[in-house]
């Protein structure tokens, strides 16, 4: 009996013989699963941010990136943003 790919955090179950490993399925199914950790974090993150969608993240980075200020901390806010991108 083959084994069915299936997300333990919401049960979504994928077609039989679908690969575990590598699976792009499964990568794109945890950017949208509402029960994974990841959109907590996520959604944490991009409070902090103060944006979520990736024209709004786009228009924030383009402001850190030519606006002064103190270069540590636009770093971390525009790693922050490319964590978000990920997400995406």
């Amino acid at each position: 009996m083959p084994n069915t790919l299936t997300c333990v955090y919401c049960g979504m179950a994928y077609p039989e013989g679908t690969s575990p490993h590598g699976a792009q399925i499964l990568t794109d199914h945890i950017k949208v699963c509402e029960k994974h950790p990841m959109r907590k974090l996520r959604k944490a993150l991009a409070d902090l941010v103060g944006a979520s969608t990736k024209e709004e993240l786009e228009a924030i980075e383009l402001i850190l990136r030519s606006t002064p200020g103190i270069e540590r901390d636009k770093i971390v806010a525009i790693n922050a943003i490319h964590a978000l991108f990920e997400t995406i």
